[in-house]
C-alpha cells in the first residue's frame, strides 16, 4: 500500500479508516513468520561471523583444506551463554569475593594428599623442570580440584561460539579453534567428545589448545600427551610451561604489605596501574627502607619486584609481588588468580611462599 494514503486523507470515511488499519495489523501479523524466516538465513543468533566465513578463515590460517574444516566445524552448535559467561568471570570480582572460592581449608587438605599421593611424580618433575611442586599443586587446585573436574561443555561448541560471536577476543579463540583442530588430527584426539570450560579450556590443568600444542609434554613416555589421565604428564605439563614463562625456582612469589602502607607517589600510581614496572628489591629498600628493610626471607636484594593494589576485607591493600607472579598470571592474566595460587602454595608451603 502507499504511505501516502493515511487516515488523514479519509477523514470524511472513518469507518474505511478503521478497516485499512485492521489491515495494516493484520498483515503485520501474518508477515511476521516470514521475516522470522529470513532472520533465520543470517548468522546463528547473535554471531558476527557465519560459519562459511569462519570456515574460509581457518582454512586459510591452518593450510588445512576447507572442505575437511566445514565436516568438523559442523557439529558445532552456537550457545550464547557462553559469551554471557565470558562477560561475567569471576576474576573480575574484587579479591575479597574471588579468594574464598579457593583459599581455604579443604584446598590444603585436599593438596597435602594430592602431593602425598604423588610424592615421585612430584620429586622428579620439580628436580627436572625446576618449578616448585606447590605451585604447580596450587595450579591443579584451582583448575580442576586436582584432576576431579575438567568440565562439562564440549570444547567445539564453546570455540566456535567464541569465534563468531565474542568479537572483542575473537581472532584470539578462532586461533584456539585452529588450534584445537590441528591437534585432534595430528594427536587423534576426539573432537567430538571432548570437554572443558566454557572458554575452550580441558584436561585436568585446562589448557587452552595453543598452550597444549606448545607446551604439554609426554612425561610418561606413552607416546601420548595425556593431560587427562597420567599425573607424570599432567604435573610435568604444567612445570614446562611455568618453566618455559620464566619461573624462578626457590622463589617467592608476593608479599601482603600491612593494611594502611604508605608508599611513594610514584609507586602508588604505579600500583594503581597495570604490572609493569619491575626493580630490584634493592631498590625499594633504598627509597622505603622502614617499609621494606623488615620483609624478610628467603625475599632477596636481587630479586626482581614491583608493587600492586587489591581489594581485601581491609580495604585497598598493597602486595610486593615477586617476578614469579608475572609467571603465575601467564596461565591466568588475573591479579585474583596469581594471587590466590601464591596463597595456596602458601598454606602448603609457608617457608618459601608465605604472604605475610
Amino acid at each position: 500500500m502507499n504511505s501516502r494514503h493515511s487516515c488523514a486523507t479519509l477523514q470524511s470515511h472513518p469507518f474505511k479508516c478503521l478497516i485499512r488499519s485492521l489491515m495494516l495489523v493484520w498483515l503485520t501479523i501474518l508477515m511476521l513468520p516470514f521475516q522470522l524466516q529470513a532472520a533465520d538465513k543470517k548468522p546463528d543468533g547473535k554471531q558476527h561471523t557465519s560459519r562459511e566465513e569462519l570456515a574460509l578463515q581457518l582454512a586459510s590460517e591452518t593450510g588445512i583444506k576447507a572442505d575437511v574444516i566445514r565436516s568438523i566445524i559442523a557439529p558445532a552448535t552456537f550457545r550464547p551463554q557462553i559469551i554471557e559467561r565470558m562477560n561475567r568471570q569471576w576474576e573480575a570480582e574484587p579479591y575479597l569475593k574471588y579468594r574464598p572460592l579457593f583459599v581455604k581449608e579443604s584446598m590444603q587438605e585436599k593438596g597435602r594428599a594430592y602431593l602425598k599421593e604423588n610424592h615421585k611424580h612430584f620429586t622428579a618433575i620439580e628436580n627436572k623442570y625446576r618449578v616448585d611442586s606447590v605451585i604447580v599443586a596450587a595450579i591443579l587446585g584451582i583448575e580442576t580440584k586436582f584432576g576431579e573436574i575438567h568440565g562439562s561443555r564440549p570444547v567445539l561448541d564453546s570455540l566456535y561460539t567464541l569465534s563468531t560471536g565474542f568479537p572483542r577476543r575473537a581472532k584470539f579463540f578462532r586461533q584456539q579453534l585452529g588450534a584445537i583442530i590441528q591437534i585432534s588430527l595430528q594427536d587423534h584426539l576426539k573432537l567430538d567428545e571432548l570437554k572443558g570450560s566454557y572458554a575452550g579450556a580441558f584436561g585436568a590443568i585446562q589448557f587452552i589448545p595453543t598452550s597444549f600444542r606448545d607446551y604439554a609434554v609426554d612425561e610418561d613416555g606413552d607416546g601420548v600427551r595425556n593431560v587427562f589421565d597420567s599425573k607424570p604428564d599432567i604435573i610435568a605439563s604444567v612445570a614446562n610451561y611455568f618453566r618455559e614463562h620464566g619461573w624462578q625456582h626457590g622463589r617467592p612469589s608476593a608479599y601482603w604489605l600491612p593494611a594502611g602502607t604508605k608508599l611513594t607517589t610514584e609507586w602508588r600510581k604505579q600500583a594503581k596501574g597495570k604490572l609493569e614496572k619491575w626493580v630490584t628489591l634493592a631498590e625499594l629498600r633504598k627509597t622505603m627502607p622502614k617499609l621494606f628493610d623488615p620483609i624478610p626471607l628467603p625475599w632477596q636484594d636481587d630479586d626482581k619486584v614491583s608493587i600492586i593494589e587489591m581489594q581485601t576485607k581491609h580495604g585497598k591493600q598493597f602486595a610486593l609481588v615477586h617476578y614469579n607472579f608475572q609467571v603465575i598470571m601467564r596461565y591466568n592474566s588475573s591479579y585474583n588468580y596469581a594471587m590466590a595460587v601464591t596463597e595456596i602454595a602458601a598454606m602448603l608451603e609457608r617457608k618459601k611462599f608465605a604472604v605475610d
